[in-house]
């Protein structure tokens, strides 16, 4: 598995590189209301150490993915909600391209004043690790909390010939090489399941927006899509696209996707999907990383927050993890993701 998914990291990463990096940086914007979901647990330090920072200034969240996607939509309504918590204005700057990596780049070249912090997943973690990226992303940025953990799912148009996993495999058994499947990142978790989930019988398709994807698979212009529930449920709602499958170990519990088949179901233990956490800069003042994770806490548990993620699907998989619980949940999967992709 290890193997062929170096092979579709290095023959699509040359093709997309270029367009990656050229996605680059835009202005900051302030966050508009939004809304929330995830189980809390008390953050480490208390309400005592927490108290011993206070907000002066506007804090800067940085986003290394574009405006729209989901990480964007998550980072925004939890801003929205971290704004009432801390008092102080929360700008979200969006810092696009390389599949994630400009952005943590960035976001650990800020001074460490407890006033710069980077929304991330494990997809540049990924690049790091398949040697698409010599920058360290693992050392550069330090897990504070976990916000929620979505899922990714397969999506296709209405008029493709399958409508679940078992039938696409027997699909590609009648017709090897005929199934392409668009991600938004070449190097993360999203072609890392094509990969586990069809183990090379499915070309991963790398595209910069999301919103093209999914014209595309509309459109018939390419077969698959593997996305969050959050970017396709409008158009499979209206009937435009079907839900093939999700990377899961238990069924989903969204209205309308219980009978949605998962890769357990054919015996298949890919089930990566993005956690979408904060982290700060390596030495940012303990008060500030204390405090910040006590009012995220806040935030995560908030109605506002809570019924966005609802509404996006995100409540399939607990969401809130404490500083403590994240650096080890971020430590195992970087142990785990080397094992399975690291170059060796």
């Amino acid at each position: 598995m290890k193997k062929s998914f170096l092979g579709t990291v290095a023959i699509l990463a040359a093709m997309s590189m270029a367009v990656l990096t050229g996605c680059g940086s835009s202005t900051p914007t302030e966050t508009k209301a939004a809304g929330g979901d995830a189980k809390t647990e008390a953050p480490a330090g208390g309400d005592a150490a927490a108290s011993d920072w206070t907000w002066e200034r506007n804090i800067e969240i940085v986003c290394p993915w574009g405006t729209g996607g989901g990480a964007d939509t998550t980072l925004r309504a939890f801003a929205t909600a971290l704004e009432s918590e801390i008092g102080v204005k929360v700008v979200v700057n969006n810092k696009s391209g390389a599949g994630g990596v400009t952005g943590v780049q960035f976001a650990s070249s800020q001074p460490a004043d407890g006033y710069t912090y980077l929304l991330c997943t494990q997809s540049p973690m990924l690049a790091q690790i398949t040697g698409a990226t010599d920058f360290d992303v693992y050392g550069s940025v330090k897990p504070l909390c976990q916000l929620v953990h979505d899922v990714n799912v397969f999506v296709a148009g209405k008029d493709e010939p399958y409508n679940n996993m078992e039938e696409l495999k027997e699909y590609l058994k009648a017709n090897p090489g005929s199934v392409k499947c668009g991600v938004m990142t070449i190097t993360g978790l999203d072609a890392a399941c094509v990969q586990g989930a069809f183990d090379g019988e499915v070309e991963a398709v790398a595209y910069t927006e999301g919103s093209q994807l999914n014209a595309d698979i509309v459109g018939g212009h390419i077969n698959l899509g593997c996305e969050g529930p959050a970017e396709v449920s409008a158009m499979v709602e209206s009937g435009d696209m079907k839900v093939i499958g999700a990377c899961t170990d238990q069924h989903l519990t969204l209205a309308g996707w219980e009978n949605v088949q998962t890769t357990a179901d054919i015996n298949n233990e890919t089930t990566y999907g993005p956690a979408r956490g904060i982290f700060y800069i390596p030495g940012t003042p303990d008060a500030a990383i204390k405090a910040f994770e006590a009012a995220a806490e806040k935030a995560v548990a908030s109605d506002s927050f809570q019924e966005f993620c609802k509404q996006q699907g995100l409540d399939q998989r607990q969401g809130w993890l404490n500083t403590a619980d994240y650096t080890a949940e971020w430590d195992s999967d970087y142990q785990n993701l080397t094992a399975l992709f690291g170059n060796k």
